[in-house]
């Protein structure tokens, strides 16, 4: 079984391999467009801050006793429009700002996690899946798109 606190260990090793890869990035290179046209790091790392403050949101429900997700709100029907409300909130923006809104949204989902009992987290449950979703796996899947992508550019 998998406790609260070797999930954050967990985050906190993905969230250090995600920063490793866009370490170093100047301003035009993490502007870039180079997923899709849309998309590069600054629009991922706004898109994963965003789970982040979503799925630690339903830590922090769970840890009152209540259901996770939000009456009346689906995080799973519309995922691309999440996505794309989340990648908007990185226009403007330099990605100092970007990277500094992440750590906070890692300390927030860390500091929410720790509120929820021991008995909620384990294999195949939800606490277990909000970790995965918001950060472990997510981590993963982007540090890898972003370093193929600076492998293919020289970067």
């Amino acid at each position: 079984m998998t406790t609260g606190d070797e999930l954050i260990q967990q985050l906190d090793a993905a969230y250090q391999d995600f920063r490793s890869a866009v370490e170093g990035l100047d301003e035009p290179q993490f502007d870039k467009k180079w997923l899709d046209g849309q998309w590069g790091a600054r629009e991922i790392t706004a898109h994963i801050t965003g789970w982040l403050g979503q799925l630690g949101g339903g830590l922090e429900r769970m840890s009152r006793g209540e259901k996770p997700q939000p009456e009346g709100v689906d995080w799973t029907g519309d995922g691309d429009r999440w996505n794309a409300t989340f990648a908007s909130h990185a226009k403007g923006k330099k990605h100092a700002q970007i990277l500094e809104e992440l750590e906070h949204g890692m300390d927030a989902f860390k500091k929410a996690a720790m509120m929820v009992p021991e008995d909620r987290y384990g294999d195949g449950k939800t606490a277990n899946r909000l970790f995965a979703g918001a950060g472990i796996e997510h981590f993963a899947e982007h540090a890898a798109v972003i370093r193929l992508w600076r492998g293919r550019e020289g970067i």
